[in-house]
Formats: structure tokens, sequence, C-alpha cells
């Protein structure tokens, strides 16, 4: 009898301990695969289009970014006055012994991103969105290098990105990736469950 009672207050003892480790264990944050994740992030973006920086948010698998490119862009120097004899129109070809030269003045990007968390501290991502971008366009002349007021173009269409981050913690994601509009991104995500 003393052994029954030994062994049934033993295992009180195993099941109480059990049980407050279980709740010690659920206070804590722990991967789940389908555990919805919340999340705010801002993104830093170097490229051939400039300096650029992004914000966005994430719920579960989905998220939106929004990228402003082009705010460290600076025009090459050029004069608004056209040298005598010499006519430059935007709706005509330019004359010869003068030739184009393009820069991006701004950039704007939103994408709908895609996440899979793959492993316990690794996520996948892979983003398809839309971008419009202002360039200014400067006549060249060939033999001086002097720069003269021409025209603008807008262009917009289809862009795509890939990346991954690494969980730093309960709250804190980092990532990088690559965008085909915006260059190398660079991304920290604070998450919320």
């Amino acid at each position: 009898m003393k052994k029954f009672i030994a062994t049934i207050l033993l295992f009180a003892v195993l099941g109480v301990s059990s049980i407050s480790l279980a709740q010690e264990y659920n206070d804590v944050y722990h991967w789940e695969p389908l555990n919805p994740i919340k999340g705010a992030f801002v993104d830093l973006s170097v490229g051939s289009p400039g300096f650029g920086i992004g914000a966005g948010f994430r719920y579960a698998f989905v998220g939106f970014n929004l990228g402003l490119i082009g705010l460290t862009n600076s025009s090459p120097v050029y004069a608004l006055q056209y040298p005598p004899g010499v006519v430059i129109h935007r709706d005509r070809p330019l004359p010869s012994g003068y030739e184009e030269e393009k820069f991006l003045s701004s950039m704007l990007t939103g994408d709908v991103v895609f996440y899979a968390d793959i492993l316990e501290k690794i996520s996948l991502n892979a983003s398809i969105g839309h971008y419009a971008r202002n360039d200014s366009i400067l006549a060249k002349r060939i033999d001086t290098g002097s720069k003269y007021i021409y025209k603008n173009e807008t262009e917009s269409g289809l862009c795509f990105g890939v990346g991954a981050e690494y969980v730093l913690n309960d709250n804190f994601n980092v990532g990088a990736g690559y965008h085909t509009q915006r260059g190398v991104l660079f991304r920290l995500t604070y998450l919320w469950f």
C-alpha cells in the first residue's frame, strides 16, 4: 500500500509540475507555421535608380510594400536657354550634334508581398507590383558636353522581387532581397502576434 501511495504522489507531483511548465511554455511565443503573423516594416534600397526608402505591413502570408526611389538623385547642371540659332523642341528629334541624356527624377513602387515561413528562423518572400517613374531627359551637345533642358518621360509597368528574412527574436526580423526596379533591399520588420 505504501508503494501505491508513493507512486500516486510521484505522478501527482510530476503532473502538477508539467502543468506549470506547460503554462510557462504557452506564455512565450513559439513558432507555428500556420500562426497568423502581423508586422510592420521599413526598408532601404540601393540600385541603379538611386537610393530609396519603403514601408509596409504584413498579415499572415500576405503584405503590402510602398517604395519611393530617387530621393538623393540630383540633376546635372543644365542651361534653360539654348545656344543662338539652335531650336530644341520636346516634340521633335534633337538637331544633329546633340544626344539625349536621361536621369531618374523619381519612382514610386507598390508591391504585394507573399511570405513562406518555411523554417523557424527563416522566412522567404516574393513580390509582384507596379512601378511608375519620371525621367528627365536633357539635350547634350556632343562636342562640348553642355546640357540643355529637353523633355520629361514617364514609364510604368510590372515589377518583381524576392527576398528572405531572419528571425532575430520574438519581435524583430532582418532581411534582404532584390527588386527589379529598386535594386538591393535591406528590411527591418517589427512583429506582433
